[in-house]
């Protein structure tokens, strides 16, 4: 049986008693979701879900363009809201509180009968994820990078312009997108020139590895003026010597701008 226990944490929202779970669930129903039809209640688990989806990739930093930006504390409050949401019509559906509540003990005695799975293999394949990168050269010999704004991840540093792969796209697809969203120039994969790839690793990235690997693709002609396209996610654009980046270049990038002009393929980076 589901209890309620008074809430010791503090919190920005107010709370009421505790009555019990599905006393409360009943509670909720009747006040402010009474006009609420049953359909759009059972509609609302699934925004919930992607709420505490969302809420988990931003506590692990599963987004590297945004990092780590969400508590504990945040995905306890969704996962709490899931299961709200999905009790709430479960009151209406099963006839009452009490109905409710005897089906949910029921469910759990069939889930928890269930035969435990055998652990995965650990001899199988474990992958990092892929991010590319673009280098727009001058004919000066400096490239454009982007100052990072309000994405929750190294704002106010500078990078160049880069994203990750979206499904049905391969590494240099990815590439030509990103750049076109994030500066408005268009790319052509026939002058796409391999530059680096870096494997780098950090307790906050994404996957079992926590590991991404950066490939970087150079450009020195495109179509159309390099400029901020996405003014929600960089202030500014300028252009830097790579030879010599400035101490605001993000650290791991400053070290593969230096090591292509070196013409250095590969680096590694925080592994041990």
């Amino acid at each position: 049986m589901l209890t309620c226990v008074a809430n010791t944490e503090p919190h920005d929202e107010p709370a009421e008693p505790c009555r019990g779970f599905w006393a409360d669930t009943a509670r909720i129903r009747s006040g402010f979701l009474a006009e609420v039809p049953t359909q759009t209640l059972v509609l609302k688990v699934a925004e919930e879900v992607g709420e505490a989806a969302e809420a988990y990739i931003g506590m692990t930093g599963g987004n590297p363009r945004k990092g780590v930006h969400k508590t504990a504390t945040d995905v306890l409050d969704e996962l709490a809201d899931v299961m709200l949401a999905a009790a709430v019509p479960m009151v209406d559906i099963a006839g009452g509180p009490g109905e409710a509540e005897r089906h949910m003990a029921q469910r759990l005695g069939v889930v928890s009968a269930r035969k435990v799975a055998a652990p995965p293999s650990t001899s199988g394949w474990h992958g990092s994820f892929i991010a590319p990168h673009i280098l727009l050269w001058r004919e000066d010999g400096k490239v454009l990078m982007l100052r990072r704004y309000n994405t929750g991840y190294r704002d106010g540093w500078l990078c160049p312009p880069a994203g990750r792969i979206e499904p049905g796209e391969d590494v240099l697809a990815a590439a030509l997108r990103e750049a076109r969203e994030e500066t408005g120039v268009h790319l052509r994969r026939e002058d796409a020139a391999f530059s680096h790839v870096m494997h780098r690793t950090a307790p906050t990235l994404p996957g079992p590895c926590h590991a991404v690997s950066d490939y970087w693709f150079s450009f020195r002609t495109w179509t159309g003026e390099p400029h901020v396209a996405e003014p929600d996610k960089a202030s500014e654009a300028i252009w830097i010597d790579p030879a010599t980046p400035p101490d605001d270049v993000i650290p791991h990038c400053a070290e593969v701008l230096q090591a292509i002009t070196r013409s250095e393929p590969f680096s590694v980076r925080d592994w041990t």
